[in-house]
């Protein structure tokens, strides 16, 4: 290796390779605080009771037995401590709105642990913090063996004891049997298991374990539900099984039951659409009934001393009633006499001829005026009733007047009065 032309000597070379090692494994020592840096994530904050096992970036985070973050503070509080969790940024919507948290070890024997976290709640979104009253931390085997009685420590040494034996003896060669046949039970169960993972293996098992878990929480949640519940259904269950002749009827008349009542629907739905479009403009009207109702009731108060006097008209009007039927029956007759061509005549020509005025034509071609037929009859009757006014011993009289005037003459080239207009001068000034 030569730098600037020239080689680099030995310390030189052995001193940058023992910086650059030193480099590398400051940098696989400290790839968990870099990747956390550089990759975005999601902060969940975690109260336990005490640090059982947990220290930062060594300590593992877990879902459903899945790595999905790292631990990078633990702090103390009053009472506990708090865990710091940088991890998967939709951790949050996979916990739900009430996980929990439980310190578990990697082996039976203890040592090495990880915080699991555990789906619960119903579905939402996770706010971040996991309250102590919903973390565990593991109960080692020291802690059970301290709380155990003397006789039953005694007890289990006989059991272990018992068990070498069982190791021992003629169970040994099952034993070597079930393990020489594993292999082949095994590796089908790796599909099975592998399928169980779904078709999304980082969220499909979690949220059905997640599922599973707060089905039997909810399930066992009152002491005595779920056996009352198994009991109630083995009684269905016999019930049903005295019954199975009568549900295999009701199963076949299903199919056309089904299609009756689709049918139904299908209309109902119709009539449904239809109620609503009429329903639009009775809502206004429905909204005033309620008003309405309230001013009806005191007219109501006030109709019913009438509503109760009316019975006994009715009764009373009934006798007038029945004696009208005929006389309806024979009205109907009658109109059906008048109307067509009497009608029609009374619309026509009778109608014409009173509204119109009368003009004389022929030897009456000077006679009448432009008032209406009906009112010159009115005139006439009225002028006639004048004349009647006069009375003897027999009763009233039509008096007649007898007059004569220079018009009375007839059949003369001119008429007296024409003659008097054109010598007095009075008509043409009436025609100026």
């Amino acid at each position: 290796m030569r730098l600037r032309g020239k080689p680099m000597s030995p310390l030189k070379l052995g001193t940058a390779l023992i910086v650059a090692t030193v480099v590398a494994g400051v940098l696989i020592f400290a790839k968990d605080r870099i990747s956390i840096a550089l990759s975005p994530t999601s902060t969940v904050k975690v109260h336990l009771a005490e640090n059982y096992g947990i220290t930062p970036y060594a300590t593992q985070v877990k879902v459903a037995g899945i790595k999905v973050g790292d631990i990078t503070a633990v702090s103390q509080e009053a009472g506990g401590v708090v865990v710091t969790v940088e991890a998967d940024p939709d951790l949050p919507g996979k916990l739900r709105s009430a996980p929990s948290a439980r310190v578990r070890p990697t082996t039976l024997l203890g040592g090495n642990y990880f915080l699991d976290l555990v789906p619960g709640g119903t579905p939402g979104e996770f706010r971040g913090d996991i309250p102590k009253e919903r973390t565990t931390v593991p109960v080692e085997m020291d802690k059970i063996t301290r709380t155990l009685q003397p006789n039953t420590l005694a007890s289990l040494q006989h059991d272990l004891r018992s068990m070498s034996g069982v190791l021992s003896g003629d169970s040994k060669d099952e034993l070597q049997n079930l393990l020489a046949d594993a292999p082949d039970t095994l590796e089908p169960a790796s599909g099975v298991l592998q399928a169980a993972r779904g078709t999304n293996p980082a969220s499909d098992l979690p949220n059905l374990v997640g599922g599973l878990e707060s089905t039997a929480q909810v399930l066992t949640q009152q002491q005595g539900q779920l056996a009352s519940t198994i009991a109630n259904l083995s009684t269905t269950s016999s019930v049903l099984g005295e019954r199975s002749r009568d549900v295999s009827r009701t199963l076949a008349g299903l199919p056309a039951t089904l299609d009756s009542a689709n049918t139904g629907l299908n209309r109902l739905d119709t009539s449904l659409n239809k109620l609503r479009d009429t329903a639009d403009p009775v809502r206004p009207v429905a909204r005033q009934l309620n008003e309405t109702i309230d001013h009806l009731d005191p007219a109501l108060a006030k109709a019913r001393p009438l509503v109760g006097n009316l019975n006994t008209v009715l009764n009373d009007a009934r006798p007038l009633v029945e004696d009208l039927n005929p006389t309806a029956t024979q009205a109907g007759a009658v109109l059906d006499d008048v109307r067509g061509p009497v009608l029609d005549r009374l619309n026509g020509p009778i109608k014409n001829t009173v509204l119109s005025p009368y003009h004389g034509t022929g030897h009456y071609q000077n006679s009448g005026s432009d008032t209406p037929f009906y009112q010159e009859l009115a005139y006439m009757i009225t002028g006639m009733d004048r004349l009647a006014q006069v009375t003897d011993a027999n009763g009233a009289t039509i008096g007649f007047g007898i007059g004569a005037s220079a018009g009375s003459l007839g059949g003369l080239p001119i008429s007296l009065e024409q003659l008097l207009g054109h010598l007095t001068g009075i008509g043409q000034k009436e025609d100026r």
